[in-house]
């Protein structure tokens, strides 16, 4: 909700650019940074990042933050694989309270790489890659295995996508399969959804290929986040125990035992078989 509100205000323009994938702004609310993509009419869709300049490390999006997530369902994470940059707000929060987490970063619009990089200031370091196309074609390339894999990737509506941008390449089985032959054991895949209606198909697609599924929801219920395991999934006392952990480990603007107050079964008993 706070993403639509600030889209419909007026901020100060930043910058603007027209790429082979999207027409790209950046634009300035007081202290805050959004990067939009513009539809094909010239009215800004929903923000797709945002960022706090005095403080780029803290999640502004509701839905950022249930991905951060994420990090409870593997025993241990030590590398992430992010598909989708945007201005890189994710990038910002885990590199600033888990630096000692590997990640790798792949975005598709080489565009997007340079506007995060020069006005969000997201750029790699010494724990951070961040690599210039298909999510699809560097899953069958990689080598490495990845705890945590974050899907966040968004286009334009069109031929190539769902009702709502999700790419329809990421939601095939072949797809879901490159994703169990990358993550750890124990790892975890989770997919950030726009949640219009249109959203079951795709969350049905993800059931039949994991073991065990859920939800979490935002709060505004504009986003829905799937987590999906190919094994079976930590059971509420686990999860909630590492979450206390995290918590305790320093302030991060929210609270990860909170995110679990949002858990939803996805397909049937929640981590019970789905295949």
């Amino acid at each position: 909700m706070l993403c639509a509100l600030l889209a419909a205000c007026r901020g100060a323009p930043v910058h603007e650019v027209r790429s082979e994938y999207s027409h790209i702004k950046v634009v300035d609310y007081g202290s805050q940074r959004a990067l939009l993509f513009v539809d094909e009419a010239g009215k800004a869709d929903v923000i797709q990042t945002l960022i706090d300049l005095k403080q780029p490390e803290r999640l502004q999006h509701l839905y950022a933050r249930a991905m951060m997530a994420g990090l409870l369902y593997p025993a241990e994470t030590k590398s992430i694989l992010l598909i989708g940059l945007g201005g890189g707000a994710l990038a910002h929060f885990l590199n600033a309270y888990f630096p000692e987490v590997s990640l790798d970063v792949v975005e598709l619009d080489p565009a997007v790489v340079k506007v995060a990089r020069d006005y969000f200031g997201t750029a790699e370091n010494a724990r951070t890659r961040i690599f210039v196309g298909d999510g699809r074609d560097f899953l069958q390339r990689a080598a490495g295995r990845y705890d945590l894999i974050l899907l966040d990737a968004h286009l334009h509506p069109g031929a190539e996508t769902d009702r709502t941008g999700h790419p329809l390449s990421l939601q095939t089985q072949a797809f879901y399969r490159s994703l169990h032959e990358r993550l750890q054991p124990g790892g975890a895949a989770l997919f950030n959804l726009i949640a219009r209606g249109e959203e079951r198909a795709y969350i049905a697609s993800i059931c039949r290929a994991f073991a065990a599924t859920e939800l979490l929801w935002t709060p505004a219920r504009g986003n829905v986040i799937v987590v999906a395991m190919p094994g079976p999934m930590p059971d509420d006392a686990t999860l909630h125990a590492r979450a206390r952990a995290l918590d305790g480990r320093g302030d991060y603007g929210f609270s990860f035992v909170e995110l679990l107050d949002s858990r939803k079964p996805a397909c049937g008993i929640r981590g019970q078989d789905n295949n």
